[in-house]
């Protein structure tokens, strides 16, 4: 999610660039800012897709070892253009059925957790000096 334009502009205050009287250009890096943020969100999945196979019991060798016929696919499905992580679980059983599911999972590549490193924000979004 791209921060404001108030944002944008102090970050780059807090930096030591000089904004005063640099609207306009500022303006403009931060117009090309959210322009690459869309780009950046075209190229992600909004939720990750599931492809669920089963176990083809075959005695040919050249047989595929898990398959699934006659899918109804009841929502159109787009993945754009990028980096992808695809993540095979043929060993997944339903907690419910406790009968195997297999599945492909589609989904953004993984990142680790942010975590807040600013020591100056406390748990209300104030400073730690605030008197109260």
């Amino acid at each position: 999610m791209p921060i404001t334009y108030i944002e944008f502009k102090l970050n780059k205050e807090i930096a030591y660039e000089d904004t005063f009287q640099n609207d306009k250009k500022i303006r403009k890096q931060y117009d090309e800012y959210i322009k690459q943020t869309k780009t950046m969100e075209e190229k992600m999945l909004n939720k990750p897709v599931y492809l669920n196979v089963y176990k083809n019991e075959s005695d040919n060798p050249k047989a595929p070892t898990f398959k699934a016929s006659n899918v109804e696919i009841k929502e159109t499905i787009v993945i754009p253009a990028g980096t992808y992580d695809f993540t095979f679980w043929g060993n997944s059983i339903n907690n419910k059925s406790g009968k195997p599911n297999p599945h492909l999972k589609i989904d953004n590549p993984w990142k680790p957790k942010s975590q807040n490193n600013d020591q100056g924000i406390d748990n209300q979004g104030g400073n730690d000096d605030t008197p109260f």
